[in-house]
């Protein structure tokens, strides 16, 4: 039997960022074998002397490596929780990795939006994504604990650059100082911490670590800003099996063990009441929102546009959940506005709104500034937009033309959210997808951990998921999606395409022949599902 959150338990997985699993189902040997595979792993990554050993050996190689990890993947708790987080149907992804305390601190920073700290896509304050962290060892003060900082899923910083081109991952404080975290004097660690926390200008944000008993999983929200810190004895290393997850369809009910419809947000930060109650409301499958005095627009509107991060999130879903004219035209002139804070802030508001005109949306797709293009077609990605026509149509023409890659890849992400809901078009959008996948449509933008990569594939392969879990493919587009996915040499369009064939209801055996022959050439694990 699933083990479902309670409604106290996930209103602070909202609020917080992460809720701690104490798996007794799984025995003390089970854990030791685990933490003994790790070591396994990191000594032939180390044997191998490579500048890609911990490419070749410990990335995304888990499951092939280690089959009884389904156990951990599978387990009732494990699974409770994701379910209650994500709904049902939701997908792992083909990115893992076991890290290792050692020497040297990390500083704050959000996962990039794809694998190695890569950004796809802008985030979405919605529980689309989770990471499962797993520590086969007691995690104590001295061997090295995982530190987050709870609230910060739903703040975060620009990634934009001056000369127009974008930020890969999001990290607080800047690279040059890094080494301040290697520092012998723990007191000039601290104070650089300190200096990186202070940069979001948030006041009094909690420093958590966690500290935690053998054999616990961390799951948390994807965005949550977090780092690992240094073993500070001679204590053996600790290990920490990480995995992604993502949400596959729309909610139309609550997941978790829901029993009490009022919630208690006296205790939760003014700034996250808004966040909190809306998405409280969407993950119940329902579009209420709050009633606010339309009278405060203006006021509410200053807080967008001069205040802090914190301060301009509050008020854009402030202005969504007034819903009128008024307050609509503040978040729409805002999303074309010069700073990027002001804009994402935006962005936020109008997918939290539920009487937006998507024709004004549209109309900012269209804009000479990439930054508003950026943030106008991500907000364009809502299933209530999944009949529109002139929606469809605007993001396919920016996946196909748009000089500016994180467009591209934000558009082709939005298609993804659209394939959640309801719609004719499924086919027309399937087919435009697998065609820009073909080999030299999109080529590579990026090289990460010494891998060629494309971050646009990756977020139409995302989409392609999504497509899978709620539209039939035709064998047509079966037979060109294996052309063009599993022949990709990006591993996580591979993988993903692995996905995607898994949810797909009627494969040829012809097809399933191809399949398993490029398995055969990598490392991937396939889902059981599909052997």
């Amino acid at each position: 039997m699933k083990n479902l959150l309670t409604d106290g338990e996930f209103q602070k997985y909202l609020v917080d960022g992460y809720v701690i699993l104490e798996l007794d189902s799984l025995e003390e040997s089970y854990h030791e074998f685990l933490y003994q595979k790790a070591e396994g792993i990191y000594r032939l990554a180390g044997a191998a002397k490579s500048k890609t050993s911990h490419l070749d050996i410990i990335g995304d190689n888990l499951r092939a490596q280690i089959p009884s990890i389904d156990r951990l993947i599978k387990d009732r708790q494990v699974v409770g929780a994701l379910t209650s987080i994500l709904g049902g149907n939701y997908v792992l992804h083909p990115h893992n990795f076991v890290h290792r305390s050692g020497p040297a601190d990390q500083g704050f920073h959000q996962d990039g939006n794809l694998p190695w700290n890569e950004r796809g896509h802008y985030r979405s304050h919605r529980p689309d994504w989770a990471l499962l962290f797993y520590y086969p060892q007691e995690v104590t003060l001295d061997n090295g604990p995982t530190e987050v900082l709870p609230g910060t899923q739903y703040w975060t910083v620009d990634c934009e650059k001056t000369d127009g081109d974008w930020h890969r991952g999001d990290s607080l404080g800047r690279f040059d100082e890094r080494k301040l975290l290697g520092h012998e004097d723990l007191t000039v660690r601290e104070q650089q911490l300190e200096k990186e926390i202070q940069s979001l200008e948030i006041p009094q944000i909690e420093r958590r670590v966690l500290t935690l008993p053998r054999g616990s999983a961390v799951i948390c929200n994807y965005d949550i800003f977090h780092r690992g810190s240094r073993c500070l004895s001679e204590l053996p290393a600790r290990y920490m099996f990480k995995f992604h997850f993502m949400r596959t369809q729309i909610p139309q009910k609550a997941m978790w063990d829901h029993r009490v419809n009022d919630r208690n947000l006296d205790e939760i930060h003014e700034d996250l009441r808004p966040v909190i109650s809306h998405l409280w409301e969407w993950s119940k499958g329902s579009r209420k929102s709050n009633i606010i005095e339309a009278n405060t627009i203006e006021k509410i509107n200053e807080a967008l546009l001069t205040g802090s991060e914190n301060k301009r999130v509050a008020a854009a879903y402030q202005l969504g959940q007034i819903g009128s004219g008024a307050a609509l035209d503040c978040l729409l002139s805002a999303l074309d506005s010069e700073p990027e804070s002001v804009r994402r802030a935006a962005c936020h508001g109008l997918k939290a709104s539920k009487n937006v005109d998507p024709s004004r949306l549209v109309s900012l797709t269209n804009s000479e500034r990439a930054g508003t293009r950026r943030m106008s077609v991500y907000a364009l990605g809502d299933s209530v937009y999944s009949n529109d026509k002139e929606v469809i149509d605007s993001l396919i023409s920016r996946l196909k033309a748009d000089p500016d890659d994180l467009v591209r890849s934000n558009s082709a992400y939005a298609l993804g959210q659209l394939a959640r809901g309801e719609t004719k078009f499924s086919a027309y959008m399937i087919d435009v997808l697998i065609e820009r996948l073909t080999k030299g449509v999109e080529i590579n933008n990026t090289e990460v951990a010494l891998m060629p990569r494309s971050t646009i594939r990756q977020s139409i392969s995302y989409a392609l998921v999504q497509f899978a879990a709620n539209h039939s493919f035709s064998g047509e587009q079966i037979s060109n999606l294996v052309r063009a996915g599993l022949d990709d040499d990006d591993r996580y369009v591979q993988g993903l395409t692995i996905e995607t064939l898994r949810l797909v209801e009627e494969i040829e055996k012809d097809t399933l022949s191809h399949i398993f022959s490029i398995l055969s050439r990598t490392r991937l694990s396939p889902s059981p599902e599909l052997l």
